[in-house]
């Protein structure tokens, strides 16, 4: 799959806009001469650099045949159907994130998608995917004391 080059440079202008418009909103430090919003604005920067050189050498280039071109594997069976899954089975994690908390959901993603790629092994995958996010969630909880919502998990474990 070959993807414009001026596509990729909107997409980070883009970004960098709602970096730089979301940092400006970070209160400053007492007394520093820097505040919270530095590395934000300097990544922003960046990504506004290359996004720009980005779309001035995809406009540049004369050879333009569409923003994207997919490549041979996209004409073999599903595999823009899986491109699919995993995309819309995560943007779906994000709105259900709070209800259904990281460990349902996180494992049903996971083992779903992991059955999916593995030929249909539903067990094994769904059992991977559980182990390895109580290792996520623990690691998060534990070691960075970032505690990842829990649904209806809530009050259940530690």
């Amino acid at each position: 799959m070959r993807i414009h080059d001026s596509a990729i440079g909107v997409v980070l202008l883009l970004l960098a806009a709602f970096m730089a418009r979301e940092a400006a909103g970070f209160p400053p430090m007492p007394g520093q001469r820097f505040g919270p919003s530095l590395v934000p604005n300097l990544l922003a920067a960046g990504f506004a650099i290359c996004g720009l050189a980005l779309v001035v050498s995809g406009l540049r280039r004369r050879e333009v045949k569409g923003l994207v071109e997919l490549g041979e594997w996209a004409r073999k069976g599903g595999h823009v159907l899986d491109v699919g899954f995993v995309v819309g089975g995560l943007a779906l994690l994000i709105l259900l994130w709070k209800p259904v908390g990281f460990l349902i959901g996180a494992t049903l993603y996971t083992g779903l998608l992991a059955a999916r790629f593995r030929g249909g092994r539903l067990a094994s995958s769904l059992l991977v995917a559980a182990l390895a996010c109580f290792a996520v969630d623990w690691a998060f909880r534990r070691l960075l004391l970032v505690p990842l919502p829990q649904g209806p998990l809530t009050g259940l474990y530690w």
